[in-house]
């Protein structure tokens, strides 16, 4: 058995681990991927909310149409579409505003979309 004293400057020394500077690389490149990451995220999830409030308009449109055929009117309120499948989702506020016996405008609204509402205008068939 030889006597090697083995020191940090010594050739045989040998260090388990990893240094801070790879510590502290690793830590920027999972801050940085975090970061991209929630960005994409609240962006997935702006985009599911407008999805919601168009859904309503559309399905809120084909109930307001029922009611018509039935009634020869359209109501003035949801829950007289509620009687006829209408299901709202919940959060998203729906505003019915009869303008003249034969038109209507739809407004749905949630917080957190890409803008604060979206509407349906019975006369056009658009969303904007």
């Amino acid at each position: 058995m030889s006597n090697v004293q083995t020191t940090p400057r010594s050739p045989v020394f040998r260090s388990e681990g990893f240094t801070l500077l790879e510590i502290l690389v690793v830590i920027g490149v999972i801050g940085i991927l975090s970061a991209i990451a929630l960005q994409q995220y609240s962006a997935y999830r702006s985009r599911t909310i407008d999805t919601q409030m168009k859904s309503d308009l559309k399905n809120a449109s084909l109930a307001m149409e029922s009611y018509f055929s039935e009634h020869r009117s359209y109501p003035n309120s949801v829950a007289k579409i509620l009687t006829l499948g209408f299901q709202q989702t919940n959060g998203v506020t729906l505003t019915i505003t009869t303008m003249t016996p034969s038109s209507y405008t739809l407004t749905a609204s949630k917080p957190y979309g890409t803008q604060a509402s979206f509407s349906f205008d019975s006369i056009t068939g658009q969303i904007n």
